[in-house]
């Protein structure tokens, strides 16, 4: 039984690791006081040696831009899928958590992955889960409300998300990834 805990923690752990790969690398490099000491006692006691070649400086991402909302405010927010963390996290394709608010995108819809009706409308709704998090996560954006209703009979508050003025949903629609809100769900199987 004890192979099933070691397998069970190391997956915990390499979870775990992922979400906060950032912070790690910041850990696990040495930083740059200690590596300039080490090497001014270094070139100290050693004779002096052959130039080295300067290693190239590492590649920086930009800084991401925080999400913002006419509502809440502003916030350095990544967006992961809903399972472990419960907050800032993709529930599908179409619907996501954002500061402990459910919100549904109201202009679009999406196909289904957990109660979908044929294998080909279970994968679209996956790469649609998986772009509305890409989406979300490239930078700022705006929660504009519905006009007919604010929520829905769920409490999910509807929502049109919008970037730089344009609505993300209009970017999963054209990717053939969803649909324009007709007030009526059409078939996603053949």
């Amino acid at each position: 039984m004890w192979p099933w805990y070691l397998l069970g923690l190391l997956m915990v752990g390499a979870i775990v690791a992922r979400e906060n790969l950032p912070s790690l690398a910041e850990r696990l490099s040495p930083s740059d006081r200690a590596r300039k000491a080490a090497e001014t006692t270094t070139t100290a006691r050693a004779a002096p040696a052959a130039p080295r070649l300067s290693r190239p400086a590492p590649v920086q991402k930009p800084a991401r831009q925080p999400a913002t909302t006419g509502e809440t405010g502003t916030g350095d927010i990544t967006f992961f899928y809903c399972g472990i963390k419960q907050d800032n996290c993709i529930v599908d394709g179409g619907n996501f958590i954002y500061r402990g608010a459910t919100i549904r995108m109201a202009d679009i819809y999406v196909p289904a992955t957990k109660e979908a009706k044929c294998d080909r409308e279970r994968l679209l709704g996956g790469d649609a889960k998986e772009a509305l998090r890409v989406l979300l996560n490239a930078g700022r954006f705006e929660l504009e409300t519905w006009a007919p209703i604010g929520e829905d009979q769920h409490g999910r508050k509807l929502r049109i998300v919008r970037r730089d003025g344009r609505s993300i949903g209009d970017a999963l629609v054209e990717r053939g990834l969803a649909r324009p809100w007709t007030g009526q769900r059409q078939s996603w199987c053949p």
